[in-house]
Order: C-alpha cells, then sequence, then structure tokens
C-alpha cells in the first residue's frame, strides 16, 4: 500500500496519466449502459493532485471532455514536494525538539508565531485594497509591501510567539522565496506572502506532509531508480535528503522507469491548449494564495503561459481565480 506503487513502473504511468484515458471510456460506457444514451456533455475536475489531474487531461485528452475545473493544480508536483522537503530542512535548523516528528518540526515555526506573520502581513497589506476586511485581496502590491524581515518582529529576548529570531527568519525567508539547488537555482515558485499562514491547515502540509508523504513520493514515486528506504523511514530519508541530487533524480531514466516523473506527472506543453480552445471547451482554476504546499504563483505562470501560447485569447476559454487567505483545497 502507499507509494510502494511507485517500485511498479506501469503503476507510475497510471498514476501520472495514463489512469485517464483507460477508465474515461469505462465511464463513458457505463452512462451509455445505465441511460440508452452516452452523457450529453462530459467534466472534468479535482483538487491538489486532482487538479494536476485535470491540468493533464486538458493537455492530454481535450477532445473527451468539455469543461475542467481545476483547483490548487500542483501539475509540477515532483519539484513541489522536493521543494516541501527543502522547507523541512530548513525548518530542521531552528526547531527546539527532534525535528523527525511532525511536532518537533513544528517548534521551528509555531502557532503562534505563524499568527504574528499573518497579523504582520494584514497590517502592511489588509488596506491595499480599499477595504480594511482582514483579507489581502491584492495580493501582488502586499508583495511589494511586505518584508518579512523588517515588517515581523524580531526577538530580543526568549521566544514567545510574539516575534521571530534572526536564526528563524534566516531559516523561513528561503522558503518563501522558492527552493535552491546547493547554488542558488531556483527549482519551484516562491510562494507569497498572506494571511492564511496562521490557518489551521497549515501545519499539516509544512511539518507533517515533507516527513511522511513527500518523502515515500520523492523517493519512491518519483525517483529513477526508486528506493525503499523512503517506505522504511520517511523522515531520516527527507531530512537527509541531497536536494542537487533528487532534483536530478526527477528528470532521470533507465531501461526499466523509461519515462522519468517530470514527463509522467506533469502536462506536455502544459500551456498549450489551444485544441480545448478551438472546439469551445473551458478551463476553470482556483488556487488559494496560501496554499502551503502546492504554490498560487506556479499557476499563475502557467496561465500567463496559457495567455501567451494562445495569442493573447486565454480570457476566452480559461479562467484563474485566486482566493485570498485560503489554504490547500479548503
Amino acid at each position: 500500500g502507499g507509494p510502494a506503487f511507485g517500485l511498479d513502473p506501469q503503476a507510475r504511468l497510471d498514476y501520472g496519466y495514463q489512469a485517464v484515458a483507460k477508465l474515461t471510456p469505462l465511464a463513458k460506457q457505463a452512462i451509455a449502459v445505465a441511460y440508452g444514451k452516452g452523457p450529453d456533455r462530459s467534466y472534468f475536475g479535482g483538487c491538489s493532485n486532482g487538479g494536476r489531474h485535470t491540468l493533464i487531461a486538458a493537455a492530454r485528452y481535450s477532445q473527451d471532455y468539455d469543461g475542467f475545473l481545476a483547483g490548487a493544480p500542483g501539475y509540477n508536483l515532483p519539484l513541489a514536494a522536493l521543494a516541501n522537503i527543502f522547507g523541512a530542512q530548513r525548518y530542521a535548523t531552528v526547531a527546539t525538539a527532534d525535528p523527525s516528528t511532525p511536532a518537533g518540526l513544528e517548534t521551528a515555526f509555531t502557532a503562534a508565531e505563524r499568527r504574528t506573520v499573518a497579523n504582520a502581513v494584514l497590517a502592511r497589506c489588509d488596506a491595499l485594497d480599499g477595504a480594511t476586511d482582514g483579507l489581502v485581496q491584492d495580493t501582488q502590491a502586499c508583495q511589494r509591501r511586505f518584508n518579512f524581515m523588517r515588517d515581523v518582529p524580531t526577538c530580543s529576548g526568549a521566544r514567545d510567539g510574539s516575534c521571530l529570531t534572526q536564526a528563524q527568519k534566516i531559516a523561513i525567508a528561503p522558503i518563501f522565496k522558492g527552493a535552491t539547488t546547493s547554488n542558488g537555482e531556483r527549482f519551484y515558485a516562491s510562494f507569497p506572502f498572506d494571511s492564511g499562514i496562521g490557518a489551521g491547515g497549515i501545519p499539516f502540509w509544512e511539518f507533517t506532509a515533507p516527513l511522511v508523504l513527500d518523502s515515500g513520493a520523492v523517493g519512491t514515486i518519483f525517483k529513477v531508480p526508486p528506493t525503499t528506504a523512503a517506505l522504511t523511514n520517511g523522515p531520516a530519508f527527507s531530512l537527509g535528503l541531497d536536494i542537487d541530487t533528487a532534483l536530478a533524480e526527477l528528470y532521470a531514466t533507465n531501461a526499466t522507469y523509461t519515462e522519468s516523473a517530470m514527463s509522467f506527472m506533469t502536462p506536455p506543453d502544459a500551456t498549450d491548449l489551444n485544441d480545448l480552445r478551438r472546439r469551445g471547451a473551458k478551463v476553470m482554476v482556483y488556487h488559494g494564495v496560501s496554499d502551503p504546499i502546492f504554490s498560487v504563483n506556479d499557476t499563475e505562470a502557467w496561465y500567463r503561459g496559457v495567455d501567451r501560447t494562445s495569442g493573447g485569447r486565454a480570457e476566452d476559454f480559461a479562467r484563474f481565480y485566486r482566493v485570498p487567505g485560503m489554504g490547500h483545497c479548503s
């Protein structure tokens, strides 16, 4: 069970994209049997990995569906998973308890400290959209206005939740700037500062997922060749992972695993939806600005690419909605 299916080359491909090709005809046949005719319209939707599947369906199987609704589409999921491990390694440097447990890792950036950051973001950014309502509607203006190192109080004494130490700021800032290799080359998107960082859904993705989910994904499902080390001790795998080596393995192939993770997990030519556009199909995408695992900035980059590839016609068939304050899919 779990990520062990990543040891099977075909299961990887099914997880990545082939399941849609295999199951869509079955679903349409079942409808025809039950109702005596096929569906008038077909829609594909999902959030998170389901959002990724949606964008893959739009890119690979655009003829099979009339509409696509993608939430927080982690279409660069292997890179996002590795970026989350990068973040865990940063947090581990300032954790005050055993970082190989989620509760220990969370001591690097506690609930009170995250609320302090959220309040600092609101203080600088809430009014930028003309309404002081506890939400930052002008995300882009906020990124120019808010400065993490300057605007979050720096502790002069002990940590009490109302401030961050200088060491915490130095450890955490690169997570927002976007994960990098050892030579400073960024391999995943930056994350915007937003009021939702203090919300309850954040800790799972920041402190639990890298130890128990991203470990199996990066080590067993996406890595070529896969390792069982991630299955036996996820926390040790993630906290000890060489990011540069792991990044190369996301693009690797061999005689057994003939498609790399970045090939089977991401949409080919993700921004080229011209077939879909020409036949009148529609795409709607929404993404929480405070999503801590898949960056809204990555989805915005995708949408800008769709607009370029369609000759500036994205608005005719695709819409992208940022949701301020919202975390991952809820």
